[in-house]
């Protein structure tokens, strides 16, 4: 492992913004990430820990601290779960033992497949549609890594990662050792995980999932329904609808090569149903979708556009994009502190139009 310094970290980045980190170091097996860890340690220097870089903004001032980016590859199907469901964390062979509700739920029907956190979220995803195993076809186009999609619980079109994730292996930078969270331990809710509540105390290295070896495929939402009906395909495949998933996103999103964006740069709402209706009333066509809890999560996207008439909005070299109000793009040039401006307009907008106060979904990392 080699430790670098004055790294510019704009290029790790799909927001193409940043400036340098004062460390900077890959790490592919446990012992480095082991060493990476200890040397920030010494150097009392703060960690932040880099993936895919597609869901962060890095400040113009860059990070004074360690950036580790996660380079653990590997993927390996495990069809045999023996008596006790047991998953080996790669290098250092400790074991998670999934709890008893999990376990019952875990039988012939699922396949379990370990998968490093520098794995591209997106390959791994295409292996298990290639493999005809259901779960994961409709998070399909999400850019990051692996290590990336239990923090913030990543979700589209009806479906969230955490529904299929069995156990998440991680260094707990407290004791130093390595350890296996099962599924409840890792308290996930909507774009939220113990991963982000308590940054910093777990870095992930891989993560255990159980997918279906047979399933029913999610079209609820209507922009998939729409893409089936124009296509006359009323009873659509496990590919189909991954590629179905992959054309919407891609036809919402801006030309990474071209512009600099984290795709969607805030959550949805989730409101009570109270709020819900009153909107409902002075905007007929807003979308919502009922939560289990009786509240419902609003489009927060059409929002943007059709209340606050927010697309093609800029402030210097950040807009909103044209084609998809919740995404913002950066343009050559552009800084942080522009899109902080322009994130802070967007949310006092929408707070003085509907009342909603809106979150990031971004990482703003200074």
């Amino acid at each position: 492992m080699i430790i670098q310094e004055h790294i510019t970290l704009a290029p790790h980045t799909t927001f193409k913004i940043g400036g340098p980190a004062r460390f900077f170091c890959s790490v592919s097996i446990d012992a480095e990430l082991l060493e990476a860890v200890t040397f920030a340690r010494n150097k009392n220097a703060p960690i932040f820990i880099l993936g895919g870089g597609s869901n962060i903004l890095i400040d113009d001032q860059g990070f004074d601290g360690l950036v580790i980016k996660i380079e653990m590859m590997g993927m390996e199907k495990i069809q045999d779960l023996g008596g006790q469901a047991r998953f080996k964390i790669q290098e250092i062979h400790q074991e998670a033992i999934v709890d008893e509700k999990q376990k019952r739920s875990v039988d012939e029907k699922k396949v379990i497949v370990s998968v490093a956190a520098g794995e591209r979220w997106d390959d791994f995803v295409d292996y298990a549609v290639e493999h005809g195993l259901y779960g994961i076809e409709n998070l399909s186009a999400i850019p990051g890594t692996v290590g990336a999609a239990p923090v913030q619980n990543i979700g589209a079109y009806g479906a969230e990662v955490s529904q299929t994730i069995l156990a998440v292996h991680a260094l707990d930078t407290r004791t130093m050792k390595f350890v296996g969270l099962t599924n409840g331990e890792c308290q996930f809710s909507y774009r939220e995980s113990l991963f982000r509540k308590e940054k910093g105390h777990y870095i992930i290295t891989r993560v255990d999932f159980a997918l279906g070896r047979r399933g029913s495929v999610n079209t609820e939402y209507k922009d998939v329904q729409e893409y089936f009906l124009k296509q006359n395909i009323t009873s659509p495949t496990l590919k189909q609808v991954r590629q179905a998933i992959t054309d919407i996103r891609w036809g919402k999103l801006p030309d990474w090569k071209l512009w600099g964006t984290a795709g969607s740069f805030f959550k949805n709402p989730i409101i009570s149903a109270e709020q819900f209706l009153k909107l409902k009333k002075k905007y007929p066509e807003l979308p919502g979708y009922p939560e289990p809890d009786g509240r419902a999560k609003v489009s927060l996207g059409w929002i943007l556009d059709k209340v606050c008439n927010a697309r093609g909005l800029c402030k210097g070299n950040v807009c909103v994009y044209e084609k998809q109000a919740l995404v913002l793009i950066a343009k050559p040039g552009a800084t942080s502190e522009e899109v902080v401006v322009l994130a802070q307009d967007l949310m006092r907008m929408v707070k003085e139009k509907t009342g909603i106060v809106i979150e990031g979904e971004v990482e703003w990392v200074n």
